[in-house]
């Protein structure tokens, strides 16, 4: 591979070998040779580089997953610079390396690879920061790592250079399995950006003996990191079970860390406490899940003040409500005083199973939600380069009569392009929607039964329907399994809808609501139908082309 730097100052690589087998990487640049050796079967390497010097890259016994730039001024602007089949594809070039008909257009996703739970999701220095879960070397879950990206209106994004990888023992031994995992970031009075996560180890063919422990590290500038300390040991309590996820806060003159886990009869959020964020203190479990059945972790852990009421939020992980859905992300609203939650009404975040893991962060636009559009089907397609995962469009939340309302940030509707349908007919069918990203809005005169088809590939459709007052979304065909997924609000009367190629968003009744839902298809091309059983019932009908954020 032959490659120019342009103005960056180091090559970052992801290489990975057969378990047992040594690669060699040979680095020539005029009469210069350099031969590096990989001795771990999976490797992420930093060699500094000479700015607009042209280098030959040949591997030997392993192959480079994941390749990139990095190092250079105005990297929050700039970004990285992704290296593929001895091609470049920097800022201006990303929109054509999205450009397939599986990649989202307007969804923060990776540049290749896995995507999962968003972390440590932050303002500093003029920029959102949004962490990741991040696997480079496939579409998979594996090892995790900490993916970057940062934006300055929380629509449009700037890759940047990894940041976390997992522990030397994990990357060492193929047996083992675990890394970086999810954590939140904390701001502090010095104006230095702080990360809490946890790290994760064990067997991956025994994953119930796995151990989890809370670190910290620091940043000046929030690209740079300092040797990360260990501050929390797992629980040596056996009645205490996994151990992730942790969101600190300040309050009543000390830090607090919530902490997902759960006991051995019910789902749990523990809390610790500190003076000086390094030594800390377990106090006792803030909230307890009773209502539902079996024993499960609580998972990505939040809690914040939201319209003068208490918010807690937790992903249900493993947990299958009644209609088959699996793990549900939770909202508890009620009270929070001496350090106990006590929770009033409870809600799904999303009526989709497709969001996850949910982050939030206080905005100058209010509280500002970001999930995880994950894959709970298991119905991801490979593609050449692909990746798997991506984020939600950001959410404002308020609190309503005991509900989350939830609505997309205003940015998102900057990018709608121009009208593809405009009217109120009690029919309409849409075929050929370029790029297969679009934008709806509905608006009944009175709540009805009605039917969007979404997607439609081969046998496979994907429908936004209410029936009976009923409204939610149902799959058909043959991996679908006919699955339901109703939104708890009746009498839907104003329904958005984001369509991004293979996910697509929903908001119903100006937030009382919202369902995130995958769909894979082959094509770019986008169709959208409905039809509505009552005439007269559509007081207006929108259908718009949205374009991408690369």
């Amino acid at each position: 591979m032959r490659f120019n730097t342009q103005k960056y100052r180091q090559l970052e690589l992801f290489i990975k070998t057969e378990p047992g087998k040594t690669g060699r990487l040979h680095m020539i640049s005029g009469s210069a040779r350099k031969m590096f050796r990989i001795d771990q079967y999976r490797k992420w390497m930093r060699i500094a580089v000479n700015q607009g010097t042209t280098y030959e890259m040949t591997p030997e016994d392993c192959e480079i997953s994941y390749a990139y730039l990095s190092g250079c001024e105005n990297i929050m602007e700039r970004g990285i610079c992704l290296i593929q089949d001895g091609r470049f594809y920097g800022k201006s070039q990303w929109a054509g390396w999205y450009d397939t008909p599986v990649r989202n257009q307007f969804h923060l996703s990776p540049l290749k690879g896995w995507m999962n739970d968003p972390n440590g999701f932050c303002f500093y220095h003029g920029y959102y920061h949004l962490f990741y879960q991040f696997h480079p070397f496939s579409e998979e879950w594996d090892n995790m790592y900490w993916g970057h990206a940062v934006s300055q209106d929380l629509i449009h994004w700037v890759h940047l250079p990894v940041c976390m990888e997992p522990q030397q023992e994990i990357l060492n031994h193929p047996e083992l399995v675990g890394g970086a995992f999810s954590g939140t970031a904390l701001i502090d009075d010095e104006q230095k950006m702080r990360l809490f996560f946890t790290r994760h180890i064990g067997k991956r063919k025994e994953p119930q003996n796995m151990r989890e422990y809370q670190v910290m590290t620091e940043s000046w500038d929030g690209i740079s990191w300092e040797r990360e300390s260990r501050i929390i040991d797992g629980p040596e309590d056996e009645e205490i079970q996994d151990f992730r996820d942790p969101k600190v806060f300040f309050e009543d003159g000390e830090y607090k860390m919530i902490i997902g886990t759960r006991t051995k009869e019910h789902p749990a959020v523990a809390l610790y406490k500190s003076y000086n964020l390094v030594r800390w203190t377990y106090c006792q479990e803030i909230f307890e899940e009773k209502q539902e059945e079996g024993c499960f972790p609580l998972e990505c852990p939040d809690l914040y003040k939201l319209d003068n009421q208490w918010v807690l939020t937790a992903g249900y992980c493993g947990n299958v409500d009644e209609h088959g859905r699996k793990n549900g992300t939770y909202y508890h609203i009620g009270e929070w005083y001496q350090d106990q939650f006590h929770a009033e009404t409870k809600g799904l975040y999303d009526f989709g199973a497709d969001f996850y893991a949910v982050q939030t962060l206080e905005t100058e636009i209010g509280r500002v939600a970001i999930g995880w559009i994950s894959d709970v089907a298991k119905e991801h397609v490979k593609s050449v380069n692909g990746a798997c995962g991506s984020m939600s469009i950001p959410r404002v939340l308020h609190v309503k009569d005991g509900r989350l309302y939830q609505n997309p940030v205003q940015g998102i509707y900057q990018l709608i392009r121009y009208p593809v349908y405009e009217g109120c007919d009690e029919n309409v069918e849409l075929s050929g929607i370029e790029g297969n990203t679009y934008y709806v809005r509905l608006e009944l005169e009175h709540s009805a039964d009605f039917r969007m088809t979404l997607y439609k590939w081969k046998d496979r459709k994907l429908y936004l329907e209410q029936k009976d007052g009923q409204c939610r979304f149902r799959t058909v065909g043959e991996g679908a399994k006919n699955i339901l997924y109703p939104a708890d609000i009746d009498q839907v009367t104003v329904v958005e809808v984001f369509v991004d190629r293979n996910v697509c968003e929903v908001f119903l009744n100006e937030g009382q609501a919202a369902g995130a839902k995958k769909f894979y298809q082959q094509s770019e091309m986008g169709n959208f139908e409905f039809h509505v059983q009552e005439k007269g019932a559509v007081k207006s009908l929108l259908v718009e082309k949205m374009e991408g954020i690369w």
